[in-house]
């Protein structure tokens, strides 16, 4: 690692500690603002970080991070005023807080928020072909997506004053609306399931009870904390993207939103597509890697190496996605999205047998991803008119792909 990356990861550590301290938060987003630039304006978001968490950080017109409490980095956020009541919904979250505040905020643009979210429902069925009336469980792994995309690509194309929050509310509300429902397809993929289908529509009390079982109304960062939608409104939220939106008022978003959304749709979507093909390039590269790093047949990696990198994937992902098990589904449920979508995974051109050293393996399939990558961030950066990416390192994508340590990539290019 550079010297600069050194004093960057030292000047991170040092403003997330200090973000913890109510008195210093407000300096420590003023100060971390100047010296490291929010993911939200960097020229590598979509590689380092997504849509959804390089975006997490920026304010709607209600004065709310987008992320809510999972809003990160951290240090970019002060501290904004939250009631929290206890959860006693009947289900997993029970006895866990939720934030009472943002709920409020959104029940009183909930038919607003439906009926923009039936619009783009609207677009992605047009713009995808989609004959069929109920949305398949693919679909809406897909659709949340790119309307997650979409909020991304009106902040990184400064169609909205961000400095002045001007993100409308309605889009904001529906960014987190509809997070809720790709993590459930993000955890059906990193379980293997095969009920992660493009075959029947998708059925909103079984995705409920689905999100319930496996935890996935509970937030990720904080165990202690949980979704605030009833469980009527998490069901007619899903019911939504699957069949869409029949109104009970006639209360709609602003006119100029409606305009917004109608002129840079297709943009917006082409914009989602190669930010998800990113993300979907580097998890099946997550899943070849370890899928090869617990094949006890893979030669030339000692054990220390291969129980040091278990231990360092197991102590950052998910259980399912370390279980070996479950790889060979993930990566079927992985191509299923490359079909889906029209695109191409990324296979390794040295495939790894017993007498190909796994360092000569790695090396070389990471360059792949590397150069995928720069290409890739810089058709996205072309998309939204801002600056080139001028390199991307190999120990950048190293980190993004987070599956080998650093001291062992080190050890490997020595």
């Amino acid at each position: 690692m550079g010297v600069l990356d050194t004093l960057k990861n030292s000047i991170v550590n040092v403003l997330t500690k200090a973000s913890s301290n109510p008195l210093l938060s407000g300096a420590v987003v003023k100060i971390g603002s100047k010296i490291l630039p929010p993911p939200f304006l960097r020229n590598d978001m979509e590689f380092m970080y997504g849509a959804w968490r390089g975006t997490s950080t920026v304010k709607g017109s209600d004065g709310r991070y987008l992320g809510e409490d999972n809003a990160s980095p951290s240090f970019y956020c002060e501290p904004i005023p939250t009631e929290y009541h206890i959860c006693k919904f009947g289900d997993s979250r029970d006895g866990k807080q939720y934030n009472m505040t943002a709920l409020q905020d959104m029940m009183k643009i909930w038919p607003e928020v439906m009926s923009l979210i039936d619009r783009f429902r609207k677009y992605y069925k047009l713009e995808f072909n989609i004959r069929y009336d109920k949305l398949t469980t693919v679909d809406l792994f897909v659709f949340s997506k790119l309307l997650v995309a979409t909020t991304a690509y009106l902040i990184r194309s400064q169609r909205y004053d961000i400095q002045n929050e001007h993100v409308p509310i309605e889009l904001t509300s529906q960014t987190k609306l509809v997070a809720g429902v790709f993590m459930v397809g993000r955890k059906m993929i990193e379980k293997g399931e095969a009920i992660f289908d493009d075959t029947e529509g998708a059925d909103a009390d079984f995705l409920y009870e689905y999100a319930d079982k496996h935890q996935v109304l509970i937030s990720p960062r904080d165990q202690d904390f949980a979704c605030a939608g009833s469980i009527r409104k998490i069901k007619e939220l899903i019911d939504v993207t699957i069949r869409g939106w029949q109104p009970t008022s006639a209360l709609q978003p602003p006119q100029e939103l409606l305009d917004m959304v109608d002129e840079t749709y297709r943009s917006a979507f082409e914009y989602g597509v190669k930010d998800l093909h990113l993300e979907l390039v580097i998890k099946y590269a997550e899943a070849v890697i370890l899928e090869t790093v617990l094949d006890p047949e893979t030669g030339t990696i000692s054990n220390n190496h291969r129980q040091a990198i278990i231990e360092h994937v197991r102590s950052i992902f998910s259980c399912e996605f370390t279980d070996p098990e479950s790889l060979p589904g993930q990566k079927k449920n992985l191509l299923l999205l490359f079909e889906k979508l029209g695109l191409s995974a990324i296979e390794p051109d040295l495939k790894p047998a017993n007498d190909t050293p796994f360092e000569d393996f790695y090396l070389s399939y990471l360059e792949q991803i590397r150069s995928f990558a720069f290409s890739q961030q810089n058709e996205i950066n072309a998309l939204l008119d801002i600056e080139r990416l001028e390199d991307l390192p190999a120990e950048k994508v190293n980190k993004r792909l987070n599956i080998v340590p650093r001291d062992i990539y080190n050890n490997m290019i020595k």
